[in-house]
């Protein structure tokens, strides 16, 4: 029997193991309200997946979750969003220290106007977190390894980055996030732009970053998203419906509402 109520979230939106947690977030433009009460946890070394229909919220969750929107002048968030216990918005942690331990892949690749070896140096070089060129010679290789991308540019590192292909820089723009170490990494439809090859080698590198990161993706495909998660979040205009390990979500949803669009009826 499925529940058509859309007041509470269904399913287990709260972890036992979260790296970070949201409770009670409501995210506001102006006067229009986009997010309405959120509540949901990330799970240390999980994938968690974000669906749903355009404009429903997911995308703006995401960016609450390392103070993107605090560039939107008129957006307010309410609520509290807290890294392993530290509430990232009142526990003064400043928003580039934040960014430091939770970075950001966007949906457009956007590499840094600059040589391949200094888009992934530029993280380390502004946080200060080498002394000398070979330590930072050392990050960049390894940033490049867990990117998968070391062997396709090691003999091209002086050249510009908006050179190379698509799925080449969306693997440059994920290696340079995490140079600095974070602990989190959010991912905004990071595929979208993508051809079916470039998007296996970027969904192969989720699972294999997930062994030392958490990794919140926002997906249009659902395809993608049985694929790589271990949780999904389905959004519905600004509230979260349902909530729930992948393979239950897509096989056997309890809200209407993720039935019908999992199923094509909207969306």
């Amino acid at each position: 029997m499925f529940t058509e109520n859309t007041e509470q979230t269904v399913g287990k939106f709260k972890v036992d193991n979260a790296k970070m947690t949201a409770d009670n977030v409501d995210v506001f433009y102006g006067d229009k309200q986009a997010i309405f009460d959120v509540s949901l946890d990330l799970g240390q070394n999980e994938v968690l997946s974000m669906i749903g229909p355009s404009g429903c919220g997911k995308s703006t969750f995401l960016r609450c979750l390392n103070r993107m929107n605090d560039t939107i002048e008129i957006c307010k968030m309410t609520g509290d969003i807290k890294l392993e216990g530290l509430d990232i918005y009142k526990g003064g942690l400043n928003p580039v220290q934040l960014r430091a331990r939770v970075g950001m892949v966007f949906q457009k690749p956007n590499p840094f106007p600059k040589s391949i070896y200094d888009n992934v140096a530029y993280g380390p070089r502004i946080h200060g977190l080498v002394n000398r060129r070979s330590e930072l010679d050392e990050i960049v290789q390894t940033a490049l390894e867990k990117a998968s991308l070391w062997n396709e540019v090691k003999d091209r590192l002086d050249q510009p980055a908006t050179g190379m292909s698509g799925g080449q820089q969306q693997r440059l723009c994920i290696a340079r996030a995490i140079a600095v170490s974070p602990e989190v990494i959010l991912m905004d439809e990071p595929c979208s732009a993508l051809d079916p090859i470039a998007t296996a080698k970027i969904e192969e590198l989720i699972a294999e970053l997930s062994q030392n990161y958490s990794i919140a993706i926002v997906t249009h495909s659902m395809q993608q998203a049985a694929r790589v998660s271990n949780r999904t979040a389905y959004f519905h205009l600004g509230k979260l419906i349902e909530v729930g390990k992948t393979q239950d979500i897509f096989t056997s949803p309890r809200h209407k509402l993720t039935e019908d669009y999992i199923t094509g009826r909207f969306g």
